[in-house]
């Protein structure tokens, strides 16, 4: 009776297991379509979110970009007299932005008759600057008749069209997006300036995805495709041949659906359809949109549907292989003592491994302790193994530990230790786990502790890469711009005690060392003036290359007149260097709570020493008028 008791209570409980996960397994494949849309749905919706951040934060540098090349003082000396000599000068910085950059397919000047006075073309990193006898009468353009209606200080953004040459469609077309601001010079319209955006380095830019399936294509408000893959069915609007590829038009439910809500999802067509909307200007909404077809939707079901299968199908067997088994196990044989197996496993584990009393006093340890932490067994016995890892400098740390432990039975962390004999400082992650009886008081605690050191070094490593140019050692663009917000913090939250300045430092004609000298010497120049700065400014003061030949430099605690002393004296020692054959010009500013101005006031000061014959040191205050 008692063998049939037993088999009749493995019947029931492998029965009512079988039931359990055949039923679990029945409703997940009922779910799985739809958990399918929904997951594809949140992946396409995160990557419309990094695109729309993306177009976000590229439109404040547009913004930025015009704004200082409009009321630069070249542009309006060249206004005021429009030699040759201020139009090289224009043409210059010009060309500096566009190589930087590489987002701009021209940058022009018109005058109010609509006629091209200054012209400079950019396409796969050459620049070209249009002779007089080229530049065009663009009178007639549309977004010339609508430059005219902008005011003073406005910034107007012309919606994405096909570039045009002499009143003829540009072929291979070439999409461009124009941004144009009136310039204005002593009080008078002088012209216009216009940077054409080049649409499809944008797009491949912006629109990037680790996986080809949630690359977004671009829409405008018409529904027409402005940037995608399939080049053939863009600028429907604009191609006559094109103009049946339009989205608003396939997709009616959806398109409707776009009109009244940001972003979203819905099944059309047999596809998942995701969007987002965006603004490149506040009269033109853009829309980012993800397709995907029912074909691959149903092939992502496919393939989950046979991994379901197949995860079954190997529950099922594992069920069969051991589940009967271990219920025989449980009925005949005593199991070994809990604490027993835990202990077995964790020293025969790869990482170090304590076991200690209630007491935290080590009882045993393996090997591979030893190895780690260089102390041998009898440098612990019967000691308090956490104060002896941790030392008294961590007393804190010790005692949060212990606190936690009796609280919640676990604490992990990162700790550093000092290795025994080298004194080599190890950095490793710390576990402290206590097992309790069955009265609920603590048996012992296992502490196990994993070398992260080559981790946490590479780390290091990596983030130095990331934060350090490549030519100079100096700090690299990212690294300024992080620190410049970070000053910028500090002046707005202590106004009245901290004081500093920010220098923009431009190798003079520095064109000329590479196209005479070749890039090598250009790059032997770069390096010898980054080890001047080093070795001449204070070790408090941060040095970072931001650009081809420009440095910026933070100069904290200094004030203005402090500032321009020092940089003098820079300048100086760059100038008598004989080794170094360029001289240096310099702007300084002092900082403020606003990064933006500070960066323009020192730019402003960059400019003035070059357009007053460089090699010198300009300021301009925060608090001056800034064009």
């Amino acid at each position: 009776m008692q063998r049939k008791s037993v088999f009749s209570y493995l019947a029931i409980t492998t029965l009512v297991f079988f039931s359990l996960v055949s039923f679990y397994y029945f409703k997940k494949h009922q779910q799985l379509e739809k958990d399918i849309i929904v997951e594809n749905a949140e992946l396409a919706i995160h990557q419309l979110a990094y695109s729309e951040r993306e177009y976000q934060s590229v439109r404040s540098q547009f913004i930025s970009i015009i704004e200082l090349l409009s009321h630069s003082r070249n542009l309006y000396e060249y206004v005021l007299e429009p030699t040759k000599a201020n139009k090289g000068v224009v043409e210059e910085v010009w060309s500096s932005v566009v190589s930087n950059q590489k987002w701009y397919t021209q940058i022009r000047f018109l005058d109010t008759n609509g006629m091209e006075k200054v012209r400079l073309n950019y396409s796969d990193g050459d620049v070209e600057v249009e002779s007089d006898d080229s530049l065009q009468d663009k009178s007639q353009r549309n977004y010339y008749l609508y430059a005219q209606t902008l005011n003073e200080n406005d910034i107007g953004v012309w919606g994405i069209d096909l570039e045009h040459e002499h009143g003829k469609l540009v072929e291979p077309y070439q999409p461009a997006l124009r941004l144009i601001t009136p310039v204005y010079v002593a009080g008078s319209r002088a012209g216009y300036l216009v940077l054409n955006i080049d649409v499809r380095y944008l797009s491949s830019r912006l629109n990037y995805s680790p996986d080809e399936r949630f690359s977004p294509e671009l829409i405008g408000e018409q529904g027409f495709y402005l940037a995608g893959s399939s080049l053939n069915e863009l600028y429907g609007h604009l191609v006559k041949e094109r103009n049946e590829h339009n989205f608003a038009r396939s997709f009616p439910v959806t398109w409707q659906m776009m009109q009244h809500n940001k972003s979203g999802y819905l099944m059309e067509n047999e596809g998942l359809i995701v969007f987002n909307q965006i603004y490149l200007s506040p009269q033109q909404p853009l829309y980012l949109v993800i397709e995907l077809d029912g074909k691959e939707l149903d092939a992502i079901a496919k393939h989950e549907s046979e991994a379901l299968v197949q995860e079954a199908t190997l529950v099922f067997v594992l069920m069969l292989a051991f589940v009967i088994p271990g219920t025989l196990l449980v009925v005949h044989y005593r199991k070994r003592s809990i604490e027993s197996q835990l202990a077995r496993a964790a020293l025969s584990g790869m990482s170090a491994v304590i076991i200690s009393d209630r007491n935290h006093r080590a009882i045993m340890v393996n090997d591979q302790f030893c190895a780690l932490t260089g102390l041998a067994h009898r440098d612990i016995q019967s000691r308090n193994i956490i104060k002896r890892l941790l030392g008294e400098e961590q007393i804190e740390l010790s005692l949060e530990i212990f606190e936690q432990v009796a609280h919640q039975q676990l604490w992990e962390g990162e700790i550093s230790i000092q290795r025994a004999g080298d004194e080599r400082t190890v950095t490793a992650l710390l576990r402290v786990q206590s097992v309790l009886a069955k009265s609920g008081r603590v048996s012992y605690y296992i502490t196990s502790i994993v070398d992260i050191s080559d981790r946490k070094e590479l780390e290091e490593r990596l983030r130095i890469l990331s934060e350090r140019d490549e030519l100079t050692q100096l700090w690299n663009r990212r690294k300024f711009e992080l620190e410049l917000r970070r000053n910028a913090r500090l002046m707005e939250r202590y106004p009245a005690t901290s004081n500093a300045c920010l220098a923009l430092l431009d190798i003079d004609f520095f064109k000329r060392v590479n196209d005479e000298l070749g890039h090598d010497e250009g790059d032997r120049v770069i390096t010898n003036v980054a080890q001047m700065l080093e070795s001449i400014l204070r070790e408090t003061d941060f040095v970072a290359r931001i650009g081809g030949e420009e440095f910026a430099i933070i100069m904290p605690h200094t004030s203005i007149l402090e500032a321009e002393l020092a940089l003098e004296r820079l300048r100086i020692a760059i100038d008598l260097e004989a080794s170094i054959p360029v001289t240096v010009s310099i702007g300084v500013t002092d900082f403020i709570a606003d990064s933006t101005r500070c960066y323009k006031c020192a730019d402003i000061a960059l400019y003035e020493s070059k357009s007053s014959g460089r090699n010198r040191v300009s300021v301009c205050f925060s608090s001056e008028e800034v064009a």
